[in-house]
């Protein structure tokens, strides 16, 4: 119940700041004569009383004439020639007549009417007297009729004034006006001094040859409304108007002070009213969008409400008060349950989003986002974008010329022409843009279900030919993602098979020879000499399990670098002092040749003699008996560049790049020692320092080039 009862008052709350917001200016602290529309009646009465009471016209008024008016009136319908001519011509005919039905007597007549016309229109041109005298009798007519129209309206004046007390002196002739007694306690006074008389505002008449009188004279005096009088006039209504407006105004703020003091006091929120609601979890379980719109609807709604609300003050009729108080409790009720139900909104929208991330979550996902990205999208391509829209615009005023066409038939003449040129050639590129559109979609759909043989068709420059060309460039990149695939799952087989065999090998010799070490009555010599078989073939299976081992560090990052500042030359020299014996027994002739100074780079010493170690190794192992093998390091443009080259031993075939695979040897029998990692290795080396690593074989001739960065 108190959640109610806290949304009636804060709603009441609201709607007294509104009325203060809507009102206030015009009524608060203000009284009925404070208000412009009380300040227009005041000058209105005032420029009537002068001009009907005080200052009235004269048949005597004398309006002097300016030489302005003098040309006006002498031209007013036309030159001194056009008005003869137009006096001449409208004679011209009856004295035809009179003359031709020997009518003497009426075509004297009309000669001396015309001439006499004639003359009068020749004087108003020569002399200024004679203008003069006519405009001023004119003048006395039109100033007769207006003393006609003042004695006419002062009646209803003085009806209307009924309510207005003065006594009013002239200050030029000392002649005093006075009307009614004046009151101890008036609603309005003005008092006119000789430094501020009342005089008139405006023109008090303006005649029809468009002269302007205004009165030139000055009252001092006072002016009062009667309280009593004023009610029981005719602008009574609108005192008492502005009256009961204020009063209801003063009532709102009253119950606005009184609600704040109510929710201060003994109605304090409580969010968990209004998040218990059961309503509250139908309102969650609406989109985004619709929880904006509701609450936006509310709103305006409810503004509109109390807009309505005080424009009916606007209308209060004293005639029917009954009806009046229960239209405007109506309205109040309105507007006091739309403001409610906009206010418990606003709530539920505090409550749901108190976390940001939480509306901008559900701004992501809303209904106008996705739209102003379906729009955005539409012009992604912005030549598709508007040619779309220039069609529709096409079809549009097509169709809309066809039916205006029927209805008015005789726009067949603009649309005939305008259907051959513009509305067919249209259609006809519709139709041909939307077969296009249908042939890429079906050779999409065979791309899609793996039919990589056929070229898409790339017809023309158009957005679509340039998509045509995407998906021809897509449906290459897939047959090439296939094939390396393919080339993956072959791999991967041969690798299970070589990890399978070069583990199977030395571990099959461990057991056997472990078996054959139990033989009883063995010999010393024997027990020996199958101890060092089981040795070297622990070490062989211990070689290939640390490489292993080592390989799977590289790839998943794991492996730490030291970095030092290393002279490659001399690293190079200690590597081939290494494997001095090996060279000689190898029968191998190694040409190696070495710049005169170090190299340096920053790299790891013992991983990059492990590369150096490698290469070597692979030379000694797999290069043709009794050929030369050729190994320089030069520095060059910032890089160290090793390179080894050799005639291998077996053939290696076209594809180079599978030697960097894990277990790729070139002895496909595999009769060789090693663990075939070796290479692998030394890439991965090289890569970690941000070097590179090149195979390239010639026929029989191999080359590996390592390049890295130097100092």
């Amino acid at each position: 119940m108190k959640k109610w009862l806290w949304l009636l008052t804060a709603s009441l709350v609201l709607i007294g700041i509104f009325s203060v917001m809507e009102l206030g200016q015009k009524y608060l602290g203000k009284s009925y004569t404070d208000t412009l529309d009380f300040e227009n009646d005041f000058t209105s009465f005032t420029d009537r009383l002068i001009a009907l009471e005080l200052d009235p016209l004269s048949p005597e008024e004398a309006v002097p004439v300016a030489a302005e008016e003098i040309e006006e009136y002498r031209n007013r319908y036309g030159s001194l020639a056009e008005q003869i001519l137009s006096i001449q011509n409208q004679y011209a005919t009856d004295i035809e007549d009179a003359a031709s039905t020997g009518n003497k007597s009426l075509e004297e007549a009309l000669i001396q009417e015309r001439d006499k016309k004639i003359k009068e229109i020749r004087n108003n041109f020569s002399e200024d007297e004679t203008v003069i005298k006519k405009i001023e009798e004119e003048r006395k007519a039109e100033i007769e009729r207006l003393i006609r129209e003042q004695r006419s309206e002062r009646t209803a004046f003085l009806e209307d004034s009924q309510h207005y007390v003065y006594e009013l002196t002239n200050s030029e002739t000392g002649e005093t006006f006075t009307k009614g007694d004046f009151s101890g306690k008036p609603y309005f006074e003005k008092t006119y001094s000789g430094s501020n008389p009342l005089s008139a505002e405006s023109a008090l008449y303006t005649t029809d040859f468009g002269t302007e009188i205004k009165s030139d004279a000055n009252f001092v005096g006072t002016i009062q409304i009667d309280r009593s009088l004023l009610a029981a006039s005719s602008h009574g209504k609108s005192f008492m108007h502005f009256t009961a407006v204020k009063s209801i105004l003063y009532g709102f703020i009253a119950l606005a002070i009184a609600g704040g003091v109510l929710l201060w006091t003994h109605l304090r929120f409580d969010l968990n009213w209004f998040t218990r609601m059961h309503l509250y979890g139908k309102w969650i379980g609406l989109t985004m969008d619709v929880r904006f719109l509701l609450v936006f609807l509310s709103s305006f709604f409810g503004l509109y409400a109390v807009t309505k609300l005080f424009r009916s003050l606007m209308t209060i009729g004293f005639s029917d008060p009954v009806g009046f108080g229960l239209d405007f409790g109506w309205k109040l009720i309105v507007a006091l349950v739309l403001i409610g139900v906009s206010l418990l909104q606003i709530i539920w929208l505090f409550a749901y989003y108190r976390k940001v991330e939480l509306l901008k979550f559900e701004f992501q996902q809303s209904l106008v986002l996705r739209n102003i990205r379906n729009a955005k999208e539409a012009f992604l391509d912005k030549s598709i974008g508007v040619q779309s829209l220039m069609l529709l615009a096409v079809v549009f005023f097509w169709g809309a010329g066809t039916v205006m066409a029927l209805v008015y038939p005789p726009l067949f003449l603009v649309w005939i022409p305008a259907t051959l040129f513009i509305g067919i050639p249209v259609l006809l590129m519709m139709m041909k843009r939307f077969g296009y559109l249908n042939v890429l979609m079906m050779q999409t759909e065979a791309i899609a279900n793996g039919q990589l043989n056929q070229e898409l068709p790339v017809r023309g420059k158009s957005p679509l030919a340039q998509h045509a060309k995407q998906l021809n460039q897509l449906k290459e990149g897939v047959r090439l993602s296939m094939s390396e695939q393919a080339k993956s799952e072959r791999l991967k087989t041969e690798l299970i098979t070589n990890v399978s065999h070069d583990l199977r090998t030395p571990l099959t010799s461990i057991i056997t020879y472990t078996d054959l070490m139990k033989t009883p009555h063995l010999s010393d010599e024997e027990r020996i000499s199958y101890a060092e078989i089981l040795d070297r073939k622990s070490q062989r299976l211990k070689t290939l399990i640390e490489d292993l081992f080592e390989v799977s560090k590289m790839a998943s990052g794991n492996m730490e670098l030291h970095y030092t500042r290393i002279d490659l030359n001399q690293l190079l020299q200690q590597a081939l002092a290494e494997h001095a014996e090996d060279i000689e027994l190898s029968g191998l002739d190694f040409r190696i040749a070495q710049p005169n100074k170090p190299v340096y780079a920053q790299v790891d010493g013992q991983k990059w003699w492990r590369v150096l170690d490698n290469l070597i190794l692979n030379a000694i192992k797999y290069a043709l008996p009794g050929t030369r093998v050729y190994l320089s390091l030069e520095e060059t443009e910032g890089q160290a560049e090793f390179t080894i080259k050799n005639i291998t031993r077996y053939e290696l075939g076209e594809n180079t790049d599978e030697l960097f695979e894990r277990f790729k040897r070139g002895d496909e029998s595999r009769q060789t020692d090693g663990s075939g990692l070796g290479l692998a290795i030394a890439q991965s080396i090289v890569e970690l320092h941000g070097g590179a690593m090149k195979i390239e074989v010639d026929g029989d001739l191999f080359k590996v080039t390592v390049a890295v960065s130097s100092m």
